[in-house]
């Protein structure tokens, strides 16, 4: 039964993976949970957002789904506070070891709806074999070289530099 179990717990954790909106802490270029530090700041034109495990079939269309609401959701409390609108969203993509076709065509469909929302989607943090895999599938061609960032502090430099020139 305790197998049985356990076995569950992990197609679950693999179907419905864990993901975080990021915030920096303050005096800092650390991004981490938001729920876990309620006294960091976010940046209102930009949504940064953490996916904990490698991207497969399994999962590819919960996470469509779940980024999906993390940009209404902040659309719609930037809306109701009346700052900014939402420019830039940020996946980290360091705890992402691996990625499968599913998972590319899950970020490409991604790319497409935040593309026709007037956002821009921008990766930090891939790893070697992810990186290979997106050379693979041209989908850094289709990115564009200059949305992918070695770390989430890069990407938000960059994004904020965009910001205000």
């Amino acid at each position: 039964m305790q197998v049985v179990i356990s076995l569950l717990r992990v197609l679950l954790f693999v179907a419905r993976p864990r993901t975080f909106v990021l915030i920096n802490i303050p005096n800092s270029m650390i991004y981490r949970n938001a729920d876990q530090y309620l006294n960091a700041n976010g940046i209102p034109e930009i949504i940064m957002l953490e996916i904990d495990v490698p991207i497969y079939f399994a999962n590819a269309s919960y996470l469509r789904e779940r980024i999906s609401r993390w940009i209404d959701e902040e659309e719609d409390k930037l809306k109701s506070s009346g700052e900014t609108s939402l420019q830039y969203i940020i996946l980290d993509m360091g705890a992402v070891g691996n990625i499968d076709t599913s998972g590319i065509s899950m970020l490409e469909e991604v790319k497409k709806t935040t593309d026709g929302r007037g956002l821009k989607l921008v990766l930090a943090n891939a790893g070697a074999e992810v990186m290979k895999k997106f050379n693979k599938s041209n989908f850094i061609e289709n990115l564009g070289q200059e949305w992918i960032h070695l770390t989430v502090g890069a990407a938000v430099a960059g994004c904020n530099f965009l910001l205000h020139t």
